[in-house]
């Protein structure tokens, strides 16, 4: 027989997987609201012109997209960063902020079928709308004790600066198609073709050294290395401003799940910040990720600072275990399915019970 398939990147769950699933989003869900965040809900589909005028370097290919009945071209949401921004550009007045929003809702980006990632994942996470920087202390705060929540004890939280790489090139007078390149080499971390695309700068010494060896400021050292690259007092003055959040950090208890990665510069059209991701033990890519995007919102028609991160529930699933609920069986005779009801109904005020009908005329209780 014919197996009916389903789309690629896509994936069904059968009871148990849903059953850890749901877990796990309580677990996390606690965690927000613990902070103050409170629910918000965003349509599944959103204009295709919404992503198009907010990001300069949207990917197309990446984009699930279609058309409604009257021509108007349409995507399944990526995120739900953007949504969240459109809506709070629409519908909060000034007064409002700062907004703390949560949400747990399904996201579709088309991936390479070789990248090992999937196409649907169910993001549950966090907006921070109206505060600077002064938050980031909260948010991260707020990272670290939910992937404290995952009960995985080989967690970590890689943060980075995305700030520091923008003002760097600003000062060394770079064009965007040459931040682009650069920004490329440095995250993926390629030395080789990095050095040679620095040759072609014309930087002074201090500069070139800088960019050159940027993506070697990750792990313990990072900061300490990142300070002895800086060439300006407004770059010396952000990495103090990072070793201030790490004592910070450490102070508070966090010190054996923090790490920094100054050569982490992904999207320089979408964070204006720090950025960061988390990892547990087992998983090859980061289970959590985001950052500060203050640009954003001024896109949509309001200038407002933000931050956020979301977690991708189904990239836990394999590794996090499930709060397992004891389910109560209560086998009946089928001529006395009224009466089963009515006990299994008190039965319920302990638990979940699941009504068995079976051939024998009594009555019996399990678990």
């Amino acid at each position: 027989m014919t197996q009916i398939q389903i789309p690629s990147g896509m994936r069904d769950l059968t009871n148990d997987a849903c059953v850890a699933k749901d877990a796990l989003r309580n677990r996390i869900t606690e965690i927000y609201k613990s902070y103050g965040y409170r629910p918000v809900e965003t349509p599944l589909i959103e204009f295709y012109s919404t992503y198009q005028n907010t990001f300069t370097s949207l990917k197309e290919e990446t984009l699930y997209k279609f058309v409604d009945e009257s021509g108007q071209l349409l995507v399944l949401r990526t995120d739900m960063t953007l949504p969240i921004a459109r809506l709070t550009a629409g519908k909060y007045s000034q007064d409002e902020f700062p907004l703390r929003f949560c949400y747990c809702s399904n996201v579709y980006k088309v991936r390479q079928s070789f990248a090992g990632k999937r196409n649907e994942v169910t993001d549950c996470g966090i907006e921070l709308i109206g505060l600077d920087d002064a938050s980031d202390l909260e948010v991260l705060c707020c990272a670290l004790d939910v992937m404290n929540a995952l009960g995985i004890e080989d967690y970590t939280l890689e943060i980075g600066s995305s700030s520091l790489f923008r003002d760097a090139c600003a000062q060394s007078g770079l064009d965007a198609k040459q931040i682009g390149a650069l920004a490329d080499y440095i995250d993926r971390k390629e030395i080789p073709a990095l050095n040679s695309f620095v040759d072609t700068l014309n930087l002074d010494e201090k500069k070139a050294a800088f960019f050159r060896k940027l993506p070697l400021c990750g792990g313990k050292n990072a900061l300490t290395l990142a300070k002895q690259l800086c060439f300006s007092d407004s770059l010396s003055e952000e990495i103090e401003s990072l070793i201030s959040l790490k004592n910070t950090l450490e102070e508070l208890g966090y010190k054996d799940h923090v790490t920094f990665d100054l050569g982490k510069v992904p999207h320089l059209d979408y964070y204006t910040g720090i950025i960061f991701a988390g990892y547990v033990r087992g998983i090859g890519t980061s289970v959590l990720s985001g950052g500060r995007y203050d640009a954003l919102l001024s896109k949509l028609g309001r200038d407002l600072p933000a931050i956020g991160f979301g977690v991708k529930l189904d990239y836990l699933l394999d590794s996090v275990a499930a709060d397992e609920t004891p389910v109560t069986k209560l086998y009946y005779p089928r001529e006395k399915a009224a009466e089963a009801m009515k006990k299994a109904r008190e039965l319920r005020k302990e638990g979940p019970v699941e009504m068995i009908p079976w051939e024998k005329d009594t009555m019996e209780v399990i678990g």
